[in-house]
């Protein structure tokens, strides 16, 4: 062998044991965030999934807010979202409860088929939450108590303040 085949073979040897943990913290790393961002993705699919009967649950909010950021690379994630949101914030006018649901199936299916669940986990599968009726009661309980202590409040305000009666008057006549 030739001194300089020696020597050259010496360098490549050197330069591989100098990059091996370059190379394997590099790949190392690279495995760590692609775990990381898949379990925010998960995340964010459980939370939807656990929210299908009501999403009234700030981590239901946060998971939405989360979307943008978690699935940057993912258009189909972020189109649903957006329709999603759309639906969120059109006037009282044009709401409707059906148009949201299918917005929110639409969502967790395009997540679904992100993560890799596209075959195992179904439009039918999202579309089918368990909602015990003693849940839903519950929830239509809170919901009336709400309204009633708004109500409530109205009151109080108007008999308070007379201006404040006219403006709930000419309002509730606005809204019938």
């Amino acid at each position: 062998m030739e001194p300089w085949q020696t020597i050259t073979i010496a360098i490549i040897n050197v330069l591989a044991i100098l990059a091996s943990p370059v190379i394997a913290l590099f790949i190392s790393s690279k495995i760590q965030n692609d775990k990381d961002k898949r379990n925010d993705k998960l995340w964010i699919l459980k939370i939807l999934m656990m929210q299908r009967v009501s999403s009234q649950d700030i981590s239901y909010v946060n998971a939405l807010n989360l979307i943008d950021l978690v699935f940057v690379d993912s258009k189909p994630v972020r189109d649903a979202y957006a329709a999603l949101y759309s639906e969120y914030t059109k006037n009282e006018a044009d709401f409707s409860a059906e148009r949201i649901g299918r917005a929110k199936t639409k969502l967790i299916e395009m997540i679904v088929n992100d993560i890799g669940y596209k075959d195992k986990i179904t439009w039918d599968n999202i579309q089918q939450p368990y909602g015990p009726k003693w849940l839903l009661d519950e929830i239509d309980k809170k919901n009336q108590l709400m309204n009633a202590q708004i109500d409530m409040a109205n009151i109080v305000t108007s008999i308070s303040n007379p201006n404040k009666q006219k403006e709930l008057n000419n309002e509730a006549k606005t809204n019938e």
